[in-house]
């Protein structure tokens, strides 16, 4: 049974709903416009808020979802529409309404909706109480989704590939996986798929029977049967050797392991977690990945946005590494805002990773645990001088081979220019089109000597 808001301003389409609601054994209370709705949220606590879109107000409808954002952040908003375009009603969905429905609406439909939402609700309530920390930081749009993919990934036994920029905490979020699952009882088995030899990769992945190969005095098993009853997490699966992935297709296939030179196969209960900072579909287009592996792998996918993409959680992720350091640390540590908004706009083309060693430098240098944008700016400098070391050395290197800008800018423009008459048969009248210049400048330009 759940608490329903009913909004909905015509009197007659107001008691057949709520008739039907009720039939269903949901409890009811009723609301003519968005003023009585926001009344209403002020003084009882609702699971579900099913509304009209458009009363006597355009916005109603979204003046609702909003009341409820500030009044019933936990409530399910249904919105009920008789636009078939409901562009407003997408508006609304992005403002935090939980889906919306097209009028007429049968009584089957409506209890459908209704369940879905109540399921949903469900669902984010038990994973608040099922895992009470964990490390994937952040509040944004972004990073809801992700932790809200993960935990229905963690309700299934199916594959996921989590893919993102390195730093963006792939191994985290199939950790945070791990602890959603019902498996979380059971081993998480980390394997970095470039750090392994290939001579090796099968041996350590698959196992191997005593007398296989030179050195196997005994039976071993390997990295797939230790992940038993738990996850096995693939990381960089676009390094993994051919060989080897034609061996793991089998796997997710038969749910069993052959063990290097056995003849016996072994049953396995995994679930096989992979993530990649690579391009996959480009990995299979030039025959570098399997494709059938590819497939198997993709069923539940999961991106993790770079910090570029979600700024509004760099804040609070300096907040959290900070609080992490401070229960080692004998001194407060404590940072300036200026050093917060100077970080929250930096590049940070290292994701996660190169925020907690930009924060570690800034600790380094502090003496009294304040962390200071001075510091940053330092660290600037030190660059600048460097990338001009580097510039110096390179030019320095331009003189000692004896070609100077004026050289290295005449070759450039002759492999244009031979590229161009190539690509026109000869044809200098064409060459010069394709180039964006006159036959007089291209003839001037192949007679020109440096």
């Amino acid at each position: 049974m759940a608490r329903i808001l009913l909004v909905e301003d015509e009197a007659n389409a107001r008691r057949v709903l709520s008739l039907g609601l009720q039939m269903k054994g949901h409890q009811v209370s009723s609301a003519a416009d968005e003023f009585e709705a926001k009344s209403a949220m002020q003084v009882e606590k609702f699971d579900i808020i099913l509304t009209d879109l458009r009363m006597k107000n355009a916005d109603s409808g979204l003046a609702v979802v909003r009341s409820s954002k500030q009044l019933q952040p936990e409530a399910k908003v249904l919105l009920m529409t008789a636009y078939a375009s409901a562009e407003t009603a997408v508006i609304a969905i992005k403002e935090g309404a939980f889906d919306y429905m097209t009028k007429p609406i049968s009584g089957d439909d409506l209890a459908m909706a209704v369940e879905a939402a109540l399921s949903d609700r469900d669902d984010q309530k038990e994973q608040k109480e099922n895992v009470a920390t964990h490390d994937l930081i952040g509040d944004s749009v972004i990073m809801q989704r992700v932790r809200q993919r993960l935990y229905r990934a963690a309700k299934r036994h199916f594959t996921v590939l989590i893919s993102g920029e390195s730093g963006t905490g792939k191994e985290l979020a199939a950790r945070t996986l791990h602890q959603y699952s019902k498996r979380q009882h059971g081993p998480f088995i980390p394997v970095h798929c470039g750090a392994i030899p290939s001579e090796l990769f099968e041996s350590e992945l698959f196992g191997h029977k005593k007398g296989s190969f030179t050195g196997a005095d005994q039976d071993r098993k390997g990295l797939i049967e230790s992940a038993n009853g738990g996850i096995l997490f693939l990381d960089e699966i676009g390094e993994m050797p051919l060989p080897a992935q034609v061996k793991l297709l089998r796997v997710l296939q038969e749910r069993k392991v052959r063990r290097v030179g056995d003849d016996l196969e072994h049953d396995i209960d995994i679930q096989v977690v992979a993530a990649t900072n690579r391009d996959l579909v480009k990995e299979v287009e030039e025959a570098r990945f399997r494709e059938d592996l590819f497939y198997r792998l993709n069923v539940i996918p999961i991106y993790l946005a770079p910090l570029r993409q979600r700024r509004e959680d760099i804040e609070p992720l300096i907040h959290h590494i900070i609080a992490k350091w401070q229960q080692h640390e004998d001194d407060d540590i404590s940072i300036s805002p200026a050093c917060i908004e100077h970080l929250s706009n930096s590049p940070l083309l290292g994701n996660v990773r190169e925020l907690e060693n930009k924060l570690q430098n800034l600790l380094a240098m502090s003496e009294d645990g304040v962390l200071d944008e001075s510091f940053l700016d330092d660290g600037q400098v030190e660059a600048a001088q460097h990338d001009t070391e580097q510039a110096l050395c390179s030019l320095a290197a331009l003189q000692e081979s004896q070609m100077n800008l004026d050289q290295w800018l005449h070759h450039i423009e002759q492999a244009l220019i031979e590229q161009a008459l190539s690509a026109s048969d000869g044809n200098t009248a064409k060459a010069a089109t394709v180039l964006g210049m006159s036959s007089r400048s291209l003839r001037y330009r192949l007679e020109k000597k440096v």
